[in-house]
């Protein structure tokens, strides 16, 4: 083996056996892992499933400090439990159009997503 081969062995292993390797399998990792407190109906489990994949980046705080980009979204946690009609709609307009800061996603996701997210959110 040549110097190089050999470090490459020894970084893939440290990276590998680190207790931070779980971190680089977060895609892997089964939804019921989730940090949620409660457990999540089928529907709310759908929209988890959807929030990861669209609004995390955005919505989810970075853990990492060095490099980390700015978060771009607000916490999102506990503004829809007690929601009223009206913030509901709003809310859905939002996930829709979109904002200044936020792509729409009426192309992008159908009105049973958007259900789905929505019950998600509520349970933030």
């Amino acid at each position: 083996m040549t110097v190089i081969t050999v470090l490459d062995c020894v970084l893939i292993l440290a990276i590998f056996c680190s207790p931070r390797a779980e971190r680089l399998f977060a895609q892997s990792a089964p939804a019921a892992a989730s940090s949620s407190p409660a457990k999540l109906d089928e529907q709310e489990t759908r929209g988890e499933n959807l929030f990861r994949q669209r609004c995390s980046l955005c919505h989810l705080p970075r853990k990492l400090k060095f490099g980390s980009p700015a978060v771009i979204g607000p916490d999102l946690t506990g503004l829809f439990k007690e929601a009223s009609p009206d913030k509901m709609k709003l809310l859905r307009g939002t996930i829709l159009k979109g904002g200044p800061d936020m792509p729409g996603f009426q192309y992008g996701l159908e009105t049973k997503e958007v259900d789905d997210l929505i019950a998600y959110l509520k349970t933030l």
